[in-house]
């Protein structure tokens, strides 16, 4: 039993700690709104000065489709409202096997600020969204290149406090959270556990710190300085990534080039996966080369999750067992003392996730399923990255080279 109160003594130091260093690194943190730039940006930076402020550069949104038909006339709908004076939408079609392609080319023919490239064949030894990418950014034309995706939702004034917020932090590279449209169970079970872990992980604190080497950016939104991206080495030097967003932002920050992130308020909207199917195979193809490509890391993280996530629900609920058998099992009120403790904090740190992914706050219930789920996917790509065909995304198999 001194080992059960040992771990949950543990678990419940963990749970304090996450949300200690949740409170440290948003406490200043930038949260982008539409109404950002009426009410001025001296409200979120501290000082403001419109008149000094460089002209907006010219910026070339690139956007990589691979069979996005269902949802990609709302990201177009979107990006060509932009209030921004000067920018380019160039979609790359990524071997769609749906109207993808069709349909940008019905946009094109009507906005002449949308191109669409059709690429038909995927070069070895790159992965299908950094060929695309690379693609889009040999055609820009723009001072400054955004990397999007197709299933998102922007609002008009996005653009315009991106690059307005860049020029505020002397960012070349800046990359805005967007909110998840969590829609069937399996989102609102797992994306706000996934938050949290990338929270945790990527502290916002030290990704936007000068003298952190922690990097971190959202593949949805990453604003960057056209020349400084080429001087990075450019997208062919992350050619075989499949999280070439964790890899641009280590790129820029380690090249000595300054990044920043913000979160957003009705800003950019976007559903990630369609389905449970979808979404194991979006985290099964990042967890492993997300870690480092590192079996302790992975197998750490597991153990520490089963922990945390798993043994004060499993303890408690042996009590209640215990209750209607009580011959089956002996409580020890020390023990359950530190379970309900451990469940408590737990909840109470989870409760700011599973809201800023808006979400019932019942869902706080279900972090042991999330973390099922979550513990699975990481363990199949690991398995499949390294005796099996790579990791799977889009119909194509992945074995990350960077």
């Amino acid at each position: 039993m001194f080992i059960v109160q040992s771990i949950l003594l543990a678990s419940l130091v963990g749970w304090i700690s996450i949300g200690a260093l949740a409170l440290w690194s948003l406490r200043g943190a930038v949260v982008l709104r539409p109404d950002s730039l009426a009410g001025g940006l001296h409200g979120i930076y501290g000082r403001h000065d419109s008149e000094n402020r460089p002209p907006l550069p010219r910026v070339s949104i690139l956007v990589p489709a691979r069979n996005e038909e269902e949802i990609l006339p709302a990201a177009l709908a979107s990006l060509l409202k932009m209030d921004y004076p000067d920018y380019e939408v160039i979609l790359v079609d990524d071997a769609s096997a749906d109207r993808t392609g069709a349909i940008a080319d019905e946009w094109a023919a009507r906005d002449s600020r949308l191109r669409v490239i059709h690429n038909r064949a995927l070069p070895s030894g790159w992965t299908g969204k950094v060929h695309a990418l690379h693609l889009g950014a040999q055609a820009a034309s723009g001072e400054w290149i955004l990397a999007t995706d197709a299933d998102l939702v922007f609002h008009p004034a996005v653009l315009r406090l991106a690059v307005d917020t860049a020029q505020q932090q002397n960012a070349r590279m800046l990359s805005i959270l967007p909110q998840v449209d969590a829609v069937n169970f399996w989102d609102k079970a797992v994306i706000p556990a996934f938050a949290m872990v990338l929270a945790t992980a990527f502290p916002l604190r030290l990704v936007n710190s000068r003298h952190s080497r922690r990097a971190f950016a959202a593949g949805g939104f990453i604003l960057m300085a056209r020349r400084d991206l080429e001087a990075s080495g450019g997208y062919e030097r992350l050619r075989g990534t499949v999280v070439e967003d964790l890899r641009t932002a280590e790129m820029f920050k380690r090249g000595g080039r300054r990044t920043f992130v913000a979160l957003s308020d009705g800003l950019l909207e976007t559903r990630m996966y369609r389905d449970g199917l979808e979404l194991w195979e979006g985290l099964s193809r990042s967890a492993f080369e997300g870690s480092g490509q590192s079996v302790t890391k992975v197998l750490a993280a597991l153990v520490t999750g089963a922990f945390m996530a798993l043994l004060p629900w499993a303890y408690a609920l042996s009590c209640l067992v215990a209750i209607r058998f009580p011959h089956s099992f002996r409580v020890d009120r020390c023990t359950l003392a530190f379970s309900i403790a451990a469940l408590a904090a737990s909840m109470l740190v989870y409760m700011p996730f599973v809201r800023y992914c808006r979400v019932s706050p019942w869902y706080v219930l279900t972090l042991p399923v999330a973390y099922a789920f979550y513990a699975a996917a990481s363990a199949y790509s690991a398995a499949i990255s390294l005796a099996g065909p790579g990791v799977i995304w889009k119909g194509r198999h992945y074995h990350s080279t960077t």
